[in-house]
């Protein structure tokens, strides 16, 4: 099961790479970012349902960029870093009884499509900033020895981005971001459905399998611009 999971990932992997090296040798381009920063990730699911900061944790990311027409941004990005949950740190009555959690590493690449909503760069702009959304697809590996299913280490995730970028020079930028990463399983806390061992618990010892878990990204790094200099065609004589 395992195998053919990830043969099906590659599989759906290939028309985003496709679109991307498409984008990348066919769109007129402005300028490409190379960038890299501190990540920080969090999870909300069956033993944590409420976003807590006792949970975040301290990765990292690289991404690239590559600047297209009106804005719009074409943006892979490899990142990875410890995700964890704990019913000690849930607010849930009786969840004690329980006593699960994980911290476990993952890693993940993704691309986006972002929309920044100033021309920042531009040399008359009034502003050195943007805000920007972005949204896309992508796929987190998940490093877990000890497993309550046969579900595989390698999982689809839709990002969905808001952020901002500064200009510190004209190659220099600097950008923070937080995002939501929306999975398709119910395993990223190791907990979903069970069979009830305790009737008087039902509700507390294990999870709700029909309620996916939820990861999420803040990223605060520094991009270097190369910026695409166009050479006059010389006069015919």
């Amino acid at each position: 099961m395992g195998l053919y999971s990830f043969k099906e990932g590659k599989r759906l992997c290939f028309p985003f790479l496709v679109i991307f090296l498409l984008i990348s040798f066919f769109a007129n381009s402005q300028s490409k970012e190379i960038g890299f920063g501190l990540a920080s990730f969090n999870y909300t699911g069956d033993i944590n349902p409420l976003y807590s900061v006792q949970n975040q944790t301290l990765g990292g990311y690289i991404h690239y960029n590559k600047s297209l027409n009106d804005g719009w941004v074409a943006k892979l990005m490899l990142a990875g870093g410890k995700i964890k949950g704990s019913d000690a740190v849930s607010k849930r009555q009786l969840s004690s009884v329980r006593s699960a959690a994980f911290n476990d590493f993952i890693t993940e690449a993704s691309f986006q499509m972002q929309y920044e909503f100033l021309d920042f760069r531009n040399d008359r702009a009034l502003v050195n900033f943007t805000p920007y959304v972005g949204v896309g697809a992508g796929f987190l590996l998940i490093n877990r020895a000890n497993k309550i299913r046969d579900y595989s280490d390698i999982q689809l995730m839709l990002p969905l981005s808001l952020g901002i970028k500064v200009l510190l020079s004209p190659v220099w930028t600097v950008n923070f971001e937080f995002s939501t990463r929306k999975t398709f399983y119910d395993y990223l806390d190791n907990i979903s459905e069970e069979e009830i061992t305790d009737k008087r618990n039902t509700n507390f010892q294990f999870g709700n399998w029909g309620d996916n878990d939820w990861y999420y990204f803040i990223g605060v790094g520094v991009s270097y611009v190369f910026w695409q200099v166009d050479c006059p065609v010389p006069l015919a004589k």
